[in-house]
């Protein structure tokens, strides 16, 4: 199926409403349609049909389109992450914020596998304690909590 070329007033409501998606600010439908050049009167009404596949299927597959272009430019890539991160260090260091500028070297060089982090987890279980450090641990509950062991005659 061959689509109808787009007129200016829906590129320019498909761009406006694309951006609009992933933008911070939120605007209705009905908004971004006036700003796009439509009637306020008739707005509404105008952006339900250009948003409809059945009614406007080459407004839509443009929206579409927009969109797709809009996720591969801003898919996150090794190669883009370290670039931004420069980008970063590099204005921080204009503005004398060597901290930041720091952080964001830190970060590029672990981005680029240059840093190991290693945690060492030590779970010692009862059994892995000597009797002086179970004799410690059980004083240490005697006086936080008041109680006396009843001592066996045994012992």
């Amino acid at each position: 199926m061959k689509l109808k070329t787009l007129t200016d007033k829906e590129k320019l409501f498909a761009r406006l409403y694309v951006d609009n998606m992933f933008s911070n600010e939120t605007r209705t439908n009905t908004d971004i349609a006036i700003a796009a050049g439509y009637a306020k009167e008739s707005a509404h009404q105008r952006a339900y049909e250009l948003t409809t596949y059945k009614l406007k299927p080459h407004v839509y597959m443009h929206i579409e389109e927009l969109k797709e272009d809009f996720r591969i430019r801003n898919q996150v890539t090794k190669e883009k992450h370290m670039a931004r991160l420069n980008e970063i260090h590099d204005m921080a260091k204009q503005k004398g914020q060597l901290h930041t500028a720091m952080n964001a070297e830190v970060y590029r060089g672990k981005a680029a596998g240059l840093y190991v982090e290693r945690k060492l987890i030590a779970n010692k279980t009862i059994e892995d304690l000597s009797e002086e450090q179970l004799e410690e641990k059980l004083q240490k509950i005697e006086d936080d909590f008041g109680v006396r062991r009843v001592k066996d005659e045994t012992e």
